[in-house]
């Protein structure tokens, strides 16, 4: 591409962007998910940014969106406290309000027009253009106002004030609204503060312009002047706000696609969403059964009880001190300054000190109640201790800023923060209508019923602000029990509420498609149909991303194959285009597209049509075209009876198989995918390769590091695959989509078929273990066991368990080194999965001729070398333990020799590792750690745990003293990792070492010689089980399991002195030979030596060592511990040994057998 069309697309992309309009065309689902998907979706640039552009980006925000607000905020408290000032200069006696309560009804019903409006306003911000809906509200109450100065009666003046709070009700809880759709929760409480603290620095402006009108004369009344000039300016600032007010992020003039990319993405942190134009009914039913909605709601109205008299009454009271009218205005500027002064400071504390809103609250109300007790009690001639409470007076005003900002960033969900919002508003309304009803006029002066009721209400306002920080804290402890961190993966899908993100995690279907159990699809906003885009011209890449049209076009190629082609068929493509069938969330990085070139065979007829559709190959001929798999950097669509013994049906059919798998092979040959190496991801993809590398590459080596970044760069699979190991095993610290998005897209892909070459899928689908979204407490299918049966199913499919023979002629077309390591790296993993989960093993290795992994299979460097040594290591360990997984299974049909080559195959396996893996534990400290070596040896610790346990009548196994020496070697190898600062590359599978090794430790403690060494070790794995739970929900069960035995060991273990043997047998625990046959090479003198499975511990390693292994080697009982000697083992040995596999199936499930839900159980 030329520089010059280079710089036209550019131009081209910044003025599509630019223009707020264009986003209504990207057919994003808005009736599910947040409007911000459409920037999203449209933005194409980097999308990191740097702490500088984001401060700079707010203080734009500010600029452009706070005057508005103030200035707003300042004429609506303007408008509605003109009431007390007016009220000074003859409105009670013109209008009839000195007559009862009418004055004090004149100020509560402004408030019931309040109510009604408040929901009414709230419906059309979201379904209409906000500064639409602020515009007219605004001036449409100005005329309202104007209209204050025809009333003659109270009638009039009631009806009146009616209407103007229906109209001015509106405005408060949309500008929540708009502060927590353009700032993040930290920054909302100071912003709000902002705006809200007009409410006294007005009350500074109003009374020195109020006085100007107050002493002008004429034959009217002066406080209808002060009506005349309100209105009028109410109207004309309402006009104004039409154009200068920032609707939303979304559509926001005078940011280019950068800053609203990024004004919009930083927000993911709120999990609230933007602007959703949709309704939401459950929103609105979830919302009506939270407790902390009516506990924000109690204290709103509550705490507006004192604002009533603040807002109608002070002038009045200030007069009755003995002030003149003119003074009495004059001394509420004081007042004015220290009631938004306050708001000010409060809301300032509340962003720069995290978790103190609820203290703030309290204290606030705590000073109100003070100052309504002083204006109660204090007599009249104390005027400086009257004016100073009622100067504090307003103190509850500083709360209630931070209250809302507190409500709105604990909502999750437009609809639910929408109507939120308001309903804090109705506490605000009914606080204010009962407030001013409570000051009799009969009471005057000092009123004290009202100020009784003043401080009872600010009192309890008080105390249900900490009720409310211990609901939040509550909540919170629960998440984190559950292991369901906040994520912000989901942060634009409207449908996931503040409640539903703590139980569904990232996995949601709306509520809607839940209560009618039918499928989210698609619908395209109604204001995307409106007005559409022109579709980008030929060559420039949409800027857009659809569900159908410029996505989905292909080449449209129509293959004749009349004889064998003359020629190879042009390398395969290995991305592809992308299935638009499903949600946007899922949609795969886009690349620019290219055509595949066809070269000049005059085999191939192409035809180009505006459709586009896919390649249509002639099925009529059973000719084959001749289609080297080498052509390909895979081995293409996978045949699914390759290599499969003939067993009566494929020798018959084998012609028309081959027909078929050769088309879908051509056909994905010729289908035009997009590049996914998006230029925005370069920077992750590599920390991702690096990630997938350094911690994960000795268990899965599925991928080489020399073409990891062109299979990534060209299988969106392969892409978000990797994506899914690196974010979630080491998260970067700067702004990505997280391991759930890259997950659901990966999985989408997958079950769409969208990767042509089975073989990448395959490889893919093995990094998968890295990320689960849901327990297996239910079947599913996002579990490690599911994953792992469907790579299984898919490469016996493709008869990857099969090798050719030697001479083949297939033999050499395929990449037997790849196949033996995506085939190896899935056997290790289900053997490990069949043990811990007790699950049936699924392999046959009857059925099996595929090699054993060699070096030879992997790249010749150095590091590849070591890390592929650690893997074939690894996989002859797994076999051992699938052996022994079957021997548990199957206890009716085993035998004891079966059982007893475990044993050998456990101590061949220790004694033949190479130097450089053998566990380096010997000492007190580790010397050279290797995180690689010590979770090989993990497992072949667990192993031995399982081996060495029996269970008799007790709820807990008893532990031989070999599985509590493994036990402390495993605690041993957690404290060095622990040590290290750094678990998350450990595999979820440490989880359930954890749990096994726990239960030794905890016998072992009985013992007064271990005790202290395995409390230290059950220590250890605590702190490693915390760990753990911050990627792992199977930590929370395994922490639940642990606590549960803690709590049964007393009453379930039988005691040191139960369990001591007679000691004249003197067998220490020698076991008899008869159990091993002479023949057995772990014959030793005629004795069992279980120490042969510890070359790598001394008696240096540990106390548990030292006092084991001496025992062991001066044949003594080692008392106090479930022994064969002390249990009177050797008495009955032969069928007592067969207790320990009949018990074993039952152990496993000790941990999974509770009623636990979390994240992810991914063993």
């Amino acid at each position: 591409m030329t520089h010059l069309a280079e710089k036209t697309m550019s131009i081209e992309k910044e003025e599509h962007l630019n223009d707020p309009e264009s986003l209504k065309a990207a057919n994003v689902d808005t009736v599910h998910n947040d409007e911000a998907l459409r920037v999203l979706e449209a933005y194409d640039g980097p999308t990191t940014w740097s702490d500088e552009e984001e401060n700079n980006l707010r203080r734009r925000i500010d600029l452009k969106l706070m005057p508005v607000l103030c200035a707003t905020y300042g004429l609506q408290y303007y408008d509605k406290a003109m009431l007390s000032q007016a009220a000074l200069f003859g409105l009670r006696q013109d209008l009839q309000l000195m007559t009862g309560n009418r004055y004090s009804m004149t100020a509560s019903i402004f408030y019931f027009g309040f109510i009604i409006g408040a929901y009414v306003a709230m419906i059309l911000a979201q379904r209409y253009p906000v500064e639409r809906v602020a515009s007219a509200l605004v001036t449409v109450w100005g005329v309202c106002l104007i209209l204050t100065s025809v009333c003659h009666n109270y009638q009039g003046i009631y009806a009146q004030r009616f209407f103007l709070g229906f109209l001015e009700s509106g405005v408060s809880p949309l500008f929540m609204l708009m502060v927590g759709s353009f700032y993040k929760k930290n920054e909302q409480a100071f912003r709000m503060g902002v705006w809200y603290s007009l409410t006294g620095y007005v009350s500074c402006i109003s009374p020195l312009i109020n006085y100007g009108f107050g002493s002008v004369g004429s034959s009217k009344s002066t406080w209808r002047y002060m009506y005349y000039f309100a209105g009028g300016l109410t109207i004309t600032w309402g006009i104004v706000i039409y154009f200068i007010m920032p609707p939303d992020p979304v559509r926001a003039k005078g940011f280019n696609p950068r800053e609203r990319y990024i004004m919009i993405a930083r927000l993911r942190t709120n999990n609230s969403g933007v602007r959703n134009t949709h309704f939401k009914w459950a929103q609105l039913r979830e919302l009506l059964l939270d407790v902390k909605f009516w506990t924000v709601f109690w204290i709103a109205l509550l705490s507006m009880i004192a604002n009533g008299p603040i807002s109608t009454f002070v002038p009045i009271i200030i007069r009755g001190f003995g002030f003149s009218s003119l003074n009495s205005l004059l001394l509420l500027i004081p007042i004015g300054i220290y009631a938004g002064s306050t708001q000010l400071l409060l809301t300032w504390l509340a962003f720069r000190f995290k978790g103190i809103r609820s203290y703030l609250i309290f204290g606030a109300q705590v000073v109100t109640t003070v100052a309504a007790i002083l204006l109660w009690r204090l007599p009249l001639a104390s005027k400086g201790g009257l004016l100073f409470s009622a100067i504090i007076l307003p103190s509850v005003g500083a709360g209630y800023a931070v209250l809302m900002g507190q409500a709105v960033a604990n909502t999750a969900g437009y609809t639910k923060r929408s109507i939120a919002s308001s309903g804090l508003y109705i506490g605000y309304c009914l606080g204010n209508i009962i407030g001013p009803l409570v000051f009799l006029t009969t009471d005057a002066p000092r009123y004290p019923i009202g100020f009784i009721v003043v401080f009872i209400t600010s009192l309890a306002a008080g105390v249900l602000a900490l009720v409310y920080r211990w609901l939040c804290v509550h909540s919170n402890n629960s998440r984190e029990a559950l292991g369901v961190p906040e994520g912000f993966d989901h942060a634009y899908e409207d449908d996931l509420t503040d409640k539903k993100k703590q139980s569904e995690n990232g996995v949601p279907r709306c509520t809607p498609c839940i209560s009618t159990d039918t499928i989210c699809e698609i619908r395209e906003s109604r204001r995307g149909k409106r007005k559409s885009v022109n579709p980008p011209s030929a060559g420039v890449r949409p800027e857009t991303r659809t569900t159908q049209g410029v996505l989905s076009q292909r080449s449209s190629l129509k293959v004749c194959f009349s004889r064998p082609l003359s020629r190879p068929v042009p390398p395969r493509q290995h991305t592809e285009a992308v299935n638009t069938n499903h949600d946007l969330s899922h949609a795969p990085f886009e690349g620019e597209r290219t055509a595949v070139p066809l070269g000049n065979s005059e085999d191939h007829s192409v035809s180009q049509t505006g459709n586009h559709s896919a390649p249509q190959v002639d099925r009529t001929t059973s000719t084959l075209p001749e289609t080297p798999l080498s052509a390909s950097l895979g081995e293409g669509v996978g045949q699914s009876h390759q290599d499969d013994v003939d067993t009566g049906y494929l020798q018959i059919f084998n012609q028309e198989n081959q027909l078929e798998a050769d088309i879908v092979d051509m056909q994905a040959t010729f289908e035009l995918r997009p590049d996914v190496f998006d230029p925005q991801q370069q920077e992750l993809n590599q920390t991702f390769i690096e990630t997938y590398w350094d911690e994960c590459y000795c268990w899965a080596p599925v991928l080489d590091m020399k073409t990891i970044g062109q299979e990534m760069a060209k299988s969106p699979l392969v892409a978000n695959s990797v994506a899914i190991v690196g974010s979630h095993v080491r998260p970067p610290l700067v702004q990505h989509q997280g391991p759930a998005a890259y997950y659901d897209r990966a999985r989408t892909l997958f079950y769409n078929d969208e990767e042509a070459d089975t073989l990448t899928a395959l490889k893919s689908l093995c990094l998968f273990y890295w990320w689960a979204p849901r327990s297996t407490a239910t079947i599913h299918r996002h579990s490690s066991w599911w994953w792992t049966s469907v790579i299984i199913r898919h490469a016996q499919q493709m008869g990857i368990h099969r090798e050719p023979a030697e001479g083949h002629p297939l033999r050499h077309r395929l990449d037997l080194s790849l196949r033996r390591r995506i085939w190896w790296t899935v056997f290790a993993r289900e053997r490990l999965t069949a043990l811990c989960q007790s699950k049936p093993c699924i392999i046959d290795p009857a059925d099996c001729n595929i090699s054993e992994p060699l070096l030879s299979d992997f790249p010749s460097d150095e590091r590849s070398q070591r890390r592929g040594l650690i893997f074939i290591n690894w996989v002859r360990l797994c076999g051992i333990i699938g052996s022994m997984a079957k021997a548990l299974f199957r206890t009716g049909n085993g035998t004891h020799t079966t059982r007893f080559e475990i044993y050998r195959s456990l101590v061949g396996w220790i004694q033949n590792l190479p130097p450089e893996l053998c566990l380096q534990i010997s000492g007190s400290s580790t010397a050279h750690f290797d995180k690689h070596v010590h979770q090989l040896h993990l497992p072949y610790l667990a192993a031995i745990i399982i081996l060495h346990l029996r269970k008799e009548a007790h709820d807990l196994p008893q532990a031989l003293p070999p599985a509590i020496l493994a036990a402390s070697c495993i605690a041993r190898i957690l404290h060095d990792i622990l040590l290290r600062g750094n678990a998350r590359y450990l595999m979820p599978i440490t989880c359930w070492y954890t749990g096994v090794a726990f239960i030794p430790l905890l016998q072992a403690t009985r013992a007064p010689r271990l005790a202290k060494e395995a409390e230290s070790g059950i220590n250890i794995l605590s702190r490693a089980v915390e760990q753990l739970q911050k990627m792992w929900a199977s930590a929370n069960v395994i922490k639940l399991g642990m606590d549960r035995m803690k709590n049964a060991m007393s009453g379930t273990l039988p005691s040191a002195t139960c369990a001591a043997a007679p000691q004249e047998s003197n067998l220490g625990l020698r076991w008899g030979h008869q159990l091993l046959g002479p023949s057995s090479p772990l014959d030793m003198d005629g004795e069992y030596d279980w120490t042969a499975l510890f070359p790598f511990a001394t008696k240096q390693t540990g106390t548990i060592a030292a006092e084991l292994l001496s025992n062991n080697e001066l044949g003594t009982v080692t008392r106090g511990l479930a022994s064969p000697a002390n249990l009177n083992f050797y008495e009955t040995m032969q069928s007592e040994y067969q207790d320990f596999f009949d018990t074993f199936t039952d152990f496993p499930l000790d941990f999974t057998g509770l009623d636990h839900q979390g994240q992810d159980a991914n063993f």
